[in-house]
Order: C-alpha cells, then sequence, then structure tokens
C-alpha cells in the first residue's frame, strides 16, 4: 500500500443527506484545499467557513483541518462538509484530483481501509485496534459492536505486548547462555527459572483462550421469526418486544413487504444475551408478482430461524400442524378471550400481556445459542485465536525440551538451548503479530481490505 500520496474520498454513506464529508489525507492535503477555497486554509488544527469554487459555482462548506500528527491517522488531514448530495460530492473530488494532476500533486483516491491503514503505519492505532473499527463499521448486533469496541480499546494488544515482553526477556537470557557454552560455570537462566516463566506465561494465554468466543460464533445469532397472516399483529408484537416503534404498524393488510431484523436482549440462566427477532410479510394466497417476491424471502427467513413465533388471533383458528420449532401466540388478547392450549401463549402487545411469557419461552429454548452478552467474555478474531494457539503449542515444545534435559543434569544449566530459543523465538513471533509489531504483507492486506472506502 502506498502512503506518499495524498488520498481523498467520500466518506458518509451512499444516497442523499444533510450532510456529506469528504475526508483528505497526506502531505499536501492544505495546498490541495486551497486550489478551490476562496480564501487560506492554514495548517492549524480549525474549523473553518468558506466557500468552495467549482467553475461557475460557489458551494458554502465547512471545512475541519488536522495537522499532523494530530490527526487520525497521523497526517495532515482534513474534512470537508457540505450538503448531502451525491453529485456534489462526485463533483468536488473529481475537481481536487483535476487540481491536484494539473499542479503535479500526487493524490488519488483512497484505498478500502486505507485512512486506517495509515493510522496504523503512523502508529495511532495497533493492528487489533485497526481490526476493531473495521468490526464496528460491519457489526449487526449488541454482542458484535461489545466485542469490536473491546478489540479497538486495545486490551487484546496489550495483553500480547505484555506477554511478548515477558517472553522476549526470557529469550534474551537463554540466548546469552549460548555465548557462554564453553564456559560450564557461566548460566544465564537456569533450567527450573526459565520453566517457571514459561508456565506462567502459558497460563495466562490458556486463561485468555478459555474465556474466549470466536468472531464466528457471533455471525450465528439464532433468528426469532414472527410468522402468521396478514394482520396478524405480528409487528405490533415486533415493536414491543423491542420496547420502540421499528416496524410500521396498520390495519391495512400486507404493511410489512420486506424482512425486519433487530436484535433482542434476553435473560437466560446463564446472564443476559442476544437472539435477532425477525418481523416478515404475513402469508396469503395472493399470485401477484409483488407477494410472490415477499413470499419467498419469508420463506428464506422461515428456513434460517431457529425459533418461530406463529402469531394467531384469538378468533382465528389455527389451522398449522404445529412442530418443535414453532411456539403459537395468541394475539389480541384485549379483544378476543379464548381456551388456550398448553403450548399457547395468550398476548396483548398494546396492553403489555404476555410480553414476558414470550420473552421467556424464547430464553427457554435458545438459552444454549443466545449470544451471551456476559461483560467478561472475550472475543477472538480467527486471526487471534490462531496465533494465541500458536503461541501457546511453540511454548508448549520449549517446555517439553526443558523437562527431557533435566532428566539427564545434575546442574542447572539448558539442555538443547538452540532448541528451547527456537521453539521461544517461533512462540514470540505469533504474539508479536497480535502487539502488531510483525505483521507480514499478506496479513495486512486481507485485514484492510475488508474496510469500506472512507474508512
Amino acid at each position: 500500500m502506498d502512503v506518499s500520496s495524498t488520498i481523498l474520498a467520500i466518506a458518509t454513506p451512499p444516497g442523499t443527506s444533510l450532510r456529506g464529508i469528504i475526508r483528505i489525507s497526506g502531505n499536501d492535503t492544505f495546498v490541495l484545499i486551497n486550489l478551490i477555497s476562496d480564501h487560506e486554509i492554514t495548517a492549524k488544527r480549525a474549523a473553518h467557513l468558506c466557500r468552495l469554487r467549482l467553475g461557475a459555482l460557489n458551494l458554502p462548506a465547512i471545512i475541519l483541518t488536522f495537522p499532523a500528527p494530530n490527526s487520525y491517522t497521523g497526517e495532515n488531514s482534513a474534512e470537508i462538509q457540505i450538503p448531502g448530495n451525491p453529485a456534489l460530492l462526485t463533483r468536488i473530488i473529481d475537481e481536487l484530483l483535476t487540481k491536484a494532476n494539473n499542479n503535479k500533486f500526487d493524490a488519488r483516491l483512497a484505498e478500502p481501509g486505507e485512512y486506517t491503514a495509515r493510522a496504523f503505519f503512523h502508529e495511532k492505532l495497533s493492528l487489533t485496534q485497526a481490526e476493531g473499527v473495521a468490526a464496528i463499521i460491519a457489526a449487526q448486533s449488541d454482542a458484535q459492536l461489545r466485542a469490536a469496541k473491546m478489540l479497538l480499546s486495545g486490551s487484546l494488544g496489550s495483553l500480547a505486548h505484555k506477554l511478548a515482553d515477558q517472553l522476549a526477556a526470557a529469550l534474551a537470557l537463554v540466548e546469552a547462555g549460548l555465548d557462554f557454552t564453553d564456559q560450564e560455570d557461566v548460566v544465564a537462566i537456569s533450567a527450573d527459572d526459565l520453566m517457571q516463566k514459561l508456565t506462567v506465561i502459558s497460563q495466562q494465554i490458556n486463561t485468555h483462550l478459555s474465556r474466549a468466543v470466536g468472531s464466528e460464533h457471533l455471525q450465528e445469532i439464532p433468528w426469532v421469526v414472527l410468522a402468521g397472516k396478514p394482520n396478524a399483529g405480528k409487528s405490533t408484537l415486533f415493536n414491543a418486544l423491542l420496547g420502540r416503534e421499528r416496524a410500521v404498524v396498520s390495519i391495512t393488510p400486507g404493511t410489512t413487504r420486506d424482512v425486519l431484523t433487530e436484535p433482542l436482549t434476553i435473560q437466560t440462566t446463564k446472564g443476559k444475551a442476544e437472539v435477532m427477532l425477525v418481523d416478515i410479510a404475513g402469508a396469503d394466497q395472493d399470485n401477484n408478482a409483488l407477494n410472490q417476491q415477499m413470499q419467498a424471502v419469508a420463506e428464506t427467513a422461515i428456513d434460517r430461524s431457529e425459533l418461530i413465533l406463529l402469531c394467531v388471533p384469538g378468533n382465528q383458528e389455527n389451522c398449522d400442524e404445529p412442530d418443535d420449532k414453532t411456539i403459537v401466540i395468541r394475539t389480541k388478547a384485549d379483544l378476543f378471550q379464548i381456551t388456550l392450549s398448553p403450548e399457547e401463549i395468550n398476548v396483548s402487545a398494546k396492553n403489555n400481556i404476555g410480553l414476558e411469557a414470550v420473552r421467556n419461552v424464547i430464553a427457554d429454548r435458545l438459552t444454549d445459542q443466545a449470544i451471551s452478552l456476559s461483560s467478561d467474555a472475550i472475543i477472538l478474531q480467527p486471526r487471534h485465536e490462531a496465533a494465541l494457539r500458536s503461541s501457546r503449542d511453540h511454548l508448549k515444545e520449549a517446555s517439553n525440551l526443558i523437562e527431557t534435559g533435566l532428566l539427564g543434569e545434575d546442574a542447572g544449566g539448558l539442555s538443547n538451548p538452540e532448541l528451547i530459543a527456537a521453539s521461544m523465538r517461533l512462540a514470540l513471533n505469533d504474539l508479536s503479530q497480535l502487539a502488531g509489531e510483525v505483521s507480514p504483507d499478506d496479513v495486512l492486506g486481507r485485514i484492510f481490505a475488508t474496510f469500506c472506502i472512507g474508512k
């Protein structure tokens, strides 16, 4: 990744909005902005009110300037804020690139994740923190967001730094001992002392792994689908369980046409956890093209679900065959009084009747599948877990070599110190990857390629 160029990108999502942002970073940032600004933008941290000259168009703008090294990327950076019209944003990008080309400036469009990559290269973020930024952007549930914030906090990187420092200090003693192999009375570190140090480091890694939840597990959050005929009260129940107006509710059948998904927190026997609550279009037999698409999407959601809450108004007969995956919810209990079967739940979302029973049955059915929101759970990306396990395995190799030597040694010196040092070096390399000190180009490329443009 070339970090010498000045990069530009639209940093706000596609579409029209109240405000759009163009982000610029690199040595020529302020010089480039001054080519289209109606007054000089100086290299000081400030907010500037100005007008941008775009041919015959003078556009009011706010420009925020962040001189190096006190910026997100560690470089001279700026944000241009204008009304969020996609045509205007593109026009400014094109104008800046044209001006840069005419004045022989090295400026180009940013690659995915390049702003955060530059923050990493300029030591504003560790590698695990950079991965945390990507995870926050991609988070779709509270559990995923909490995991991303944990990465961004740098706690994993701090742990890796601490363990790497401990291991590096022990390795230095082992390698120092290699310089005195011809002097029997010189022992840089005894076998017992080294074994103790490696055991402490291994135990810390094991503790971290035992409390860890794989990030891929967060993608498997169980779906709870609200199914039923049109106007069965699905969307009303959806809003009531969430505690806010997420779905549009109307007496007109067919209001819900797409699949609405929202994370729902439940209380299980293992503590707070999260499931994905899903509202789908009502099931009917209309054969028009739009309805067929709606039903196809709804069926996909039902097939994907781990639990179905079948909503049936109290004045209607349930003609569906029950199964282990489905719970019948008798809706509109404030309007209709009926005799329930043992597996049915009477609910009036309007009057908050039966909502706790619905939450409880979700918790009972999905205790083992719901995503834990426990504060002490540690979320690891596959790369992190692989590095920790590999480091632990190499430490085990070193410990085994020490134990083998102790069986035949009367003195405290090390047998096969070269092999022990080699295993320790491999373990240190694994920890250093987490700390961001040893980062092969292919690893960096995979991480930052997952970002979106402008981040």
